[in-house]
């Protein structure tokens, strides 16, 4: 009985150059381009982030709504770092954009610190850059993912 498994196994031949170029021209395209709409979304996030971080800082809220403030922030960096993730047909992450991908939520505890704690300056100057810092991380990992 293995004689005649040998002997199917040694019946089936590789497949030829034009089914493996077949194969190949059917595989994904890993450099799909973000859509118009990702785009849009991605720059409306980044805008609400920046907008919602300087406004929460400047208004002096209670520690228990700076909290849910800095939680929504760092939900919105886990989101669009889901979505890259798991979409179909991206390609994997160069080191760059893995840096990116981590700090932004990181980062988050510079405007985090002001929004928990109330601590660091209270200038409006002071917290347009603590939210700039994730923003920018932010969008920099964003356009990197973009690009193709």
């Amino acid at each position: 009985m293995t004689t005649m498994q040998h002997d199917t196994d040694a019946d089936t031949s590789p497949p030829s150059p034009a089914d493996q170029l077949a194969t190949i021209a059917a595989a994904p395209d890993l450099t799909r381009p973000a859509s118009a709409a990702e785009r849009a979304a991605g720059l409306a996030t980044l805008g609400g982030l920046y907008a919602g971080l300087v406004t929460a800082m400047e208004s002096g809220l209670t520690r228990t709504t700076g909290i849910c403030v800095f939680a929504v922030g760092v939900a919105v960096f886990i989101a669009w770092n889901n979505h890259h993730a798991g979409a179909a047909r991206r390609r994997p992450h160069t080191r760059l954009e893995s840096a990116a991908r981590f700090g932004g939520p990181a980062l988050m505890g510079i405007p985090g610190i002001n929004l928990v704690f109330g601590d660091g300056p209270d200038t409006l100057t002071a917290h347009l850059v603590a939210a700039a810092v994730p923003t920018l991380v932010g969008a920099v990992y964003l356009v990197l993912r973009w690009r193709r």
